[in-house]
């Protein structure tokens, strides 16, 4: 683990604060997606201008960019955070009072097994990860995901009281429209994220009897988002008048801005419980229960805004030297993200020659409604597996290696389709140019709704540094391309038992 990075870490842990911004990081890709479209007005009278609104079309078109920041937000903040159980597990001896350790390893990583603390023993202890996340949904985050944009229908069907488009039209539809030709144009946006997290995860487990423990987790977290946007003017229907859409400067078709921020806090803290119905060596069976609380800034992205419930069937045993476990658990949800999720943000506007207080003023004189439903926003349920296999090299050396599994149910689902613009020429009023379509086959769509399988591979060493104080070490590396792909995850922590 770098120092500067430990020292930077531990300064944000003490501060407890955010760094200073206009925005919260949950609205960074609202308002980069209104920024990389935003235009000059080429003429200061003209209603309408600056262009920024005209590239923010119809509700449903910008579902798609809007539920890709809603499934970052959620499942940044629900990363797995590891085991909170402590690695020297005792029993009571009813007969002499005196504990016994009742395990010949010092269990998983990032699994529960059926063990307990034992009576009137505690636990404690501390994890720290760095996660960085490279891909989503197969799609690498330094430029793979691309939205294309339609101009929005400025004139013929507006909402007279609004100003709003049609809510399903963009573009014209048909060889009698009559929508003015430059609305065939598009923008297309490459999205390049680098998003981090740095967790510190205080954790406490309290044996109230010899088959009953009570837990605590307490993550503090840090979170870093890099994010630009490269937008492209597509002149379906403005080449021979390039000016009506310009980004101006060396380069009118193209322009890249960028947003950034960080938030350290308190994350959403776990309470735990977890209850030996059946005891046998290395375990046996136990049911377990996880509450986790909305502490953490859901704006901020160092919680979800949702109360989690987990119930869950814990296995363990130990034969030899072998320790295997099998965890499996539902997670019931109540709570949703930040709507700002997938509102409308307003970006630098660029009038000239009059400067106007807002882009909005002139296209929407009420603020369009959000892109994404209550549904959209509903942090999801998780079905939670988790199969493992301890190894007791040595009596203060153990191995251990995990495959975590979590399915996010009834989420948004996207893909990478082929999509048909319509678009005409300029023509004279009285002879419509004849329509035309344009298809691109590389900009991310959503798919409808369903499950989201999220899968990850554990394998860790856990070390007797001395007495019961214990030196955790693990990698996390990605087993599936769905969703949010982190890349490889170090953690490391210490584990103290008295």
């Amino acid at each position: 683990m770098p120092r500067a990075r430990v020292a930077s870490f531990v300064s944000a842990l003490l501060m407890l604060s955010a760094s200073a911004r206009a925005q919260s990081l949950s609205e960074i890709l609202p308002r980069l997606l209104s920024e990389s479209v935003t235009m000059p007005s080429t003429t200061g009278t003209v209603a309408g201008n600056p262009h920024e609104a005209h590239f923010l079309p119809a509700v449903a078109q910008l579902k798609a960019p809007y539920a890709l920041n809603s499934a970052l937000v959620t499942q940044l903040s629900t990363f797995p955070l590891g085991s909170s159980s402590g690695g020297f597990t005792y029993k009571t001896n009813e007969g002499t009072g005196i504990p016994e350790r009742n395990s010949n390893n010092f269990g998983p990583a990032f699994a529960e097994r059926a063990l307990t603390n034992g009576k009137g023993r505690f636990s404690v202890g501390a994890n720290f990860q760095h996660v960085e996340f490279e891909e989503f949904e197969g799609l690498g985050l330094s430029g793979d995901v691309r939205f294309y944009l339609q101009h929005n229908d400025c004139c013929p069907g507006q909402n007279p009281a609004t100003g709003a488009p049609p809510p399903t039209t963009t573009g014209p539809s048909g060889p009698d429209d009559k929508n003015l030709f430059f609305e065939g144009d598009l923008v297309r946006a490459d999205l390049t994220l680098k998003a981090r997290t740095d967790t510190v995860s205080f954790f406490g487990n309290y044996g109230i009897t010899n088959r009953l423990d009570l837990g605590i987790a307490v993550p503090i977290v840090r979170v870093d988002l890099n994010a630009s946007m490269s937008s492209n003017i597509i002149r379906l229907a403005t080449s021979a008048k390039p000016t009506i859409h310009s980004f101006q400067g060396a380069s009118p078709d193209q322009r890249v801005v960028s947003e950034s921020g960080s938030s350290s806090g308190i994350g959403d803290v776990v309470l735990r419980a977890k209850w030996n119905v059946m005891a046998a060596p290395g375990g046996g069976i136990a049911l377990g229960g996880d509450l986790r609380l909305p502490t953490g800034n859901e704006k901020e992205l160092r919680g979800t805004g949702a109360t989690q419930a987990k119930a869950s069937f814990y296995y363990s045993g130990e034969f030899g030297k072998l320790a295997p476990h099998v965890n499996v658990g539902y997670t019931f949800s109540s709570g949703s993200v930040d709507p700002s999720v997938g509102s409308y943000a307003l970006g630098d506007e660029r009038a000239t020659p009059t400067v106007v207080s807002s882009a909005y003023d002139t296209i929407f004189p009420e603020p369009p409604p959000s892109a994404l439903t209550e549904a959209d926003l509903q942090v999801p349920d998780e079905i939670n597996y988790t199969v493992g296999l301890v190894v007791a090299v040595h009596p203060k050396f153990t191995l251990n290696a995990d495959f975590v599994g979590r399915t996010l149910r009834d989420v948004n689902r996207f893909l990478v389709a082929p999509q048909s613009f319509n678009f005409r020429a300029e023509a004279p009023p009285t002879a419509p140019a004849p329509l035309q379509s344009a298809t691109y086959s590389d900009g991310l769509v959503l798919a409808g709704r369903g499950d989201l399988q999220l899968l990850l591979g554990v394998v860790g060493v856990k070390i007797n540094v001395t007495r019961t104080l214990l030196l955790n070490a693990s990698v996390l590396f990605p087993l599936s391309s769905d969703g949010l792909r982190p890349k490889v995850t170090p953690v490391i922590g210490l584990d103290y038992a008295f």
